[in-house]
């Protein structure tokens, strides 16, 4: 068996911001309790796009549970409600801008990551990134302030269990969020992240998360990125608000602010219209998907399989999913760094590799590992998504 093998981060001097968000994630308790709780409680499909009752949080993860859970936005009154029901067993750091930002902190890099909210709690809680703060780089420490909130989202993680009706493993998230939903971004962070004086890859995750409503807040960012001395960006899609997604999509090619998108396969399937999540689908739909948006590479992820189709070296290519999947892995065992030498051990998914130039692109697929008991489910898609951006866009 192939050994995996350590990013040689001293070859890369590349300077990295993450974003745009961190907040709280408090994981509850999926015990068989809450199993017997959702299988007796009342279930209403949602009437919009902010969850409000507890039988619409009910159908959400009943639905989760059978073909895979998403990210969906919810009212101070089922925040409540929900918190009130169920144990949160942690409590921990997550956020797009946190996640990718811990990976590449993880693997030996020092990355800018977002805050638009800087609670006490939170910072304190924060590894010791860099810190936009009034057009200086500060610490977490440093970077306080005291009256902001602390946004939390609730997230339920399950693992497939047939015999409990529990088809697949993943991850449920519940999010209580303003900062999101409409749209508050880290000023600081944007005007350093957006430079290229200061940085040369942004990685960026955040349209899913906007109401319909607030959709016109990527014009913000557009106004920070599309000048001539823009970095290096990667945009990572997201299941959620599609209208606030095909929006973004469509203002981020219009105005030439992106290399690179990524996504998983569910998100390729619904954004660049795949006729199905068959590998050769995706592959097809990606293809013209990098045609039509003026891209210079996509990547999409699943669990068992990740691929890029790009204009840059296939050498890097293959580096880059192959460290991602590293990574993401690493992350599934408890942590990232302490967990790099452990993937080897580890079978890979059966989907053949693929290494070949396809209508002037060149097109990387590579096998995931597959760990069958994961200890962490969120943040994986971040994960692999900061991991890859950053060493193919260097």
């Amino acid at each position: 068996m192939k050994r995996v093998q350590r990013l040689r981060t001293d070859t890369i001097r590349n300077r990295f911001a993450t974003g745009l968000y961190t907040n709280w994630d408090s994981f509850i308790d999926f015990n068989d309790n809450v199993l017997e709780w959702l299988k007796k409680a009342d279930k209403t499909r949602p009437k919009g796009v902010v969850l409000d009752t507890i039988e619409e949080a009910a159908y959400i993860l009943d639905k989760a549970i059978i073909e895979g859970g998403k990210e969906f936005l919810i009212s101070d009154r089922l925040y409540l409600k929900l918190k009130s029901l169920f144990k949160i067993k942690k409590r921990e750091l997550g956020g797009n801008g946190f996640h990718m930002g811990r990976a590449l902190y993880e693997l030996g890099f020092n990355p800018l990551v977002s805050y638009p909210f800087r609670p006490k709690s939170i910072m304190l809680a924060s590894p010791n990134f860099k810190i936009a703060f009034k057009k200086s780089i500060k610490s977490p420490k440093e970077a306080i302030k005291d009256s902001d909130p602390e946004y939390d989202h609730l997230i339920f993680e399950f693992k497939k269990d047939l015999s409990k009706g529990i088809m697949n493993s993943g991850r449920q998230i519940f999010s209580w969020d303003l900062m999101s939903s409409k749209g508050i971004f880290d000023y600081d962070f944007l005007e350093i992240a957006s430079n290229s004086n200061y940085t040369d890859v942004l990685m960026i995750g955040y349209a899913h998360l906007l109401l319909p409503d607030y959709k016109r807040k990527t014009d913000e960012i557009i106004e920070y990125i599309k000048n001539h001395k823009r970095p290096k960006v990667h945009f990572e899609l997201g299941r959620g608000n599609e209208d606030s997604v095909i929006y973004a999509m469509k203002k981020f090619s219009d105005n030439n602010c992106s290399e690179s998108w990524g996504m998983n396969e569910d998100e390729c399937f619904t954004y660049l219209k795949a006729e199905s999540m068959n590998i050769n689908d995706l592959i097809n739909a990606s293809l013209e998907g990098i045609r039509n948006y003026d891209l210079k590479r996509i990547c999409v992820h699943s669990q068992d399989f990740a691929f890029s189709i790009s204009k840059y070296d296939m050498k890097k290519e293959l580096e880059a999913l192959e460290m991602g999947c590293i990574a993401s892995t690493a992350l599934t065992l408890g942590s990232i760094k302490d967990n790099l030498d452990k993937v080897n051990s580890l079978p890979r998914s059966n989907i053949e590799p693929i290494k070949k130039n396809i209508d002037g692109y060149n097109l990387c697929l590579i096998p995931t590992f597959l760990n069958y008991e994961p200890k962490i489910l969120t943040g994986l898609g971040d994960t692999f998504a900061g991991v890859q951006a950053a060493i193919a866009l260097s």
